[in-house]
């Protein structure tokens, strides 16, 4: 921790001279990517911790780092004897960074800020909390001068999605987005969110760690359309494709330029949540440019799947389960044999599993392979030096997921290895209840995630049990493992549509004992219409068996058997023609249809 200390202390002296009492360093890109290239990863390189989620505050005495539930635990491994204090979102009684600041600091005091990695609305919102102390903010990477030996930025050759599996040609999409604009009464919009760019173009690249994007930016205009990106990285088939589709490649700085683009009277829509402050900044002081606050309308787009991408996702979620099965029977085998097993293990053959698969480009996240009480640890991730042996007991909670032409996958096993305790056979259930309560849905048209998240955690909930994060989220398309506006948590207020995706992933987590997760992804679908309205359902998408060995099954209602059962059949079905020998009867075993009486 001596690094970190030593960091931090470089970080106060870049302050002083910048004339900055607090500097803040958030986990974020100038794309306000969740999961950044390492070029970005400052708050890593300062704080030390390593979760995908969480902000830097740096004062003149203090230094905190928030983050959400699930990274309670490894954050406060991480942050030990480091100095920075721990500060965890959501629970009652901890400020938000603006309120501490707001409480910490002198009137009209400065606070400093890299406006690359903040959306407007991020900035919006420090400047109302600051009000009352006159506090000013100041931009400025303070970051660049103390970070030995950073990455540099990432330009990995780009590469074509196939409309085959896009659905719509680049030309088509962005036909879709003039449309979009004009309800909007404006005549461009600006993308910087790469999964955005990404959809948008039909490119993808791997500038991102187990996730097909390339750093860049993308505008669309009534008559153009452009992509700012390293040109040195854009092979020639496509250039030909971009250029044939109507888009014009510039480079990825003149992306600040495209007010001038526009000419005189141009109105640019522009999403203050998914537009940094510094991009902002660049085109409203564009001459002739007028701007009008809206939705990104690529975000809107994307995530109601059409017609060929909801066929390619249901595909490779089948590829996807024979992946998981010979990966599953593979460690079945060695576990049985006594050769040794860890958590690495686990990820590793997962991995290998995948990429035998055609048209695999990886893996979609950083495989979770938590044995017993890491698992308590929501976000874990096993390394070399310290992962677990496992042992024929206790449960191994496997998170995962691949990148294919045709998809992401996402899928959360909790397996038990051999014997569990009543304690854990009994939160085992509770979240298949929770879970199957989720998957079985009916709700109206209009409904929210706010709305219907709650329908996932009333099981739980009798039980005086909760989890400290959302149900569930959207899945890109070949695309981020996260995927947006879409999300099941209490304060969503976005609308859930037919075609959208969403994972269903409820979970009990005890500290120092267990982790349970199940999760499957989902799509909106029709469900029937009356008098009342237009009704939606979950038509669940993963293939892969639940494991029912923990079940107590006198908690189960006959409609949840019925239910399981059920989908085993469909999973049994879908992969049993693929597989064959050892991998067939491990499927075989355990889709076996569940009845009552099964407690040891």
């Amino acid at each position: 921790m001596q690094k970190i200390a030593e960091r931090i202390a470089g970080l106060r002296a870049e302050m002083k001279k910048a004339g900055m009492q607090a500097y803040i360093i958030p986990s974020a890109d100038p794309h306000l990517s969740e999961y950044t290239p390492a070029h970005w990863q400052a708050r890593k390189y300062f704080s030390g911790f390593t979760g995908s989620a969480g902000t830097l505050v740096v004062t003149e005495r203090k230094s905190g780092l928030w983050t959400d539930g699930r990274y309670f635990i490894q954050a406060e491994h991480q942050l030990e004897g480091s100095g920075i204090d721990l500060y965890r979102m959501g629970v009652k009684g901890v400020p938000s960074y603006p309120e501490f600041l707001a409480e910490e600091l002198g009137e009209r005091d400065t606070v400093g800020f890299d406006g690359k990695l903040f959306s407007v609305n991020d900035v919006r919102a420090m400047e109302h909390a600051f009000e009352d102390k006159k506090l000013k903010l100041k931009t400025a990477d303070l970051t660049e001068r103390l970070w030995e030996d950073r990455p540099p930025v990432p330009k990995t050759q780009a590469f074509l999605h196939d409309v085959k599996y896009a659905g719509f040609t680049c030309a088509e999409k962005l036909d879709q987005v003039r449309k979009e604009l004009k309800k909007h009464k404006a005549d461009a919009q600006v993308f910087g969110r790469l999964d955005c760019v990404a959809w948008l173009m039909n490119i993808r690249a791997n500038d991102v760690e187990d996730s097909p994007f390339a750093v860049a930016y993308a505008a669309v205009l009534p008559g153009a359309a452009y992509l700012f990106i390293d040109r040195s990285r854009v092979p020639a088939d496509v250039m030909k494709s971009l250029t044939e589709n109507g888009v014009s490649v510039r480079d990825y700085e003149d992306a600040g330029k495209i007010g001038s683009l526009l000419g005189k009277g141009g109105t640019i829509l522009l999403d203050p949540e998914g537009t940094s402050y510094e991009l902002y900044r660049l085109l409203k002081n564009t001459p002739g440019a007028v701007i009008a606050e809206g939705p990104d309308i690529v975000t809107e787009l994307k995530s109601v799947k059409n017609a060929t991408e909801i066929d390619n996702i249901k595909k490779i979620h089948v590829q996807d389960g024979c992946a998981m099965v010979k990966g599953y029977a593979a460690l079945k085998e060695m576990l049985d044999k006594g050769e040794p097993v860890t958590e690495c293990t686990v990820c590793d053959v997962l991995a290998k599993a995948r990429a035998q698969q055609p048209g695999n480009h990886g893996v979609s996240f950083a495989t979770i392979a938590a044995y017993r009480d890491n698992a308590a640890m929501m976000h874990y991730s096993p390394k070399p030096d310290s992962c677990r042996k496992l042992e024929k007991s206790g449960f191994l909670l496997v998170d995962s997921g691949g990148q294919y032409d045709g998809g992401t996958t996402d899928i959360t096993r909790t397996y038990a290895l051999g014997p569990v305790s009543r304690e854990e056979r009994e939160c085992y259930t509770w979240v298949l209840k929770a879970h199957i309560a989720l998957a079985t849905a009916v709700f109206l048209e209009g409904n929210t995630g706010g709305n219907i998240d709650i329908l996932c955690r009333e099981p739980l909930w009798k039980h005086g049990l909760d989890y400290r994060c959302g149900t569930g989220h959207g899945v890109g398309m070949f695309g981020g493992v996260h995927e947006g506006p879409q999300n099941l948590r209490r304060t969503d207020r976005n609308i859930f549509r037919k075609g959208m995706t969403i994972t269903n992933e409820p979970g009990v987590y005890v500290d120092g004992k267990f982790g349970i997760r199940t999760e499957n992804l989902m799509l909106v679908d029709d469900a029937f219409e009356n008098e009342y309205g237009k009704f939606l359902k979950f038509d669940v998408v993963t293939r892969f068996p639940i494991d029912t060995a923990p079940i107590l099954t006198e908690m189960l209602s006959e409609g949840e058997i019925t239910w399981l059962n059920g989908y085993h059949d469909k999973v049994r079905k879908a992969l049993a023609p693929l597989l064959s020998g050892r991998d067939l009867d491990w499927l075989e075993q355990h889709t076996r249809p569940l009845a009552r009486g099964n407690q040891p």
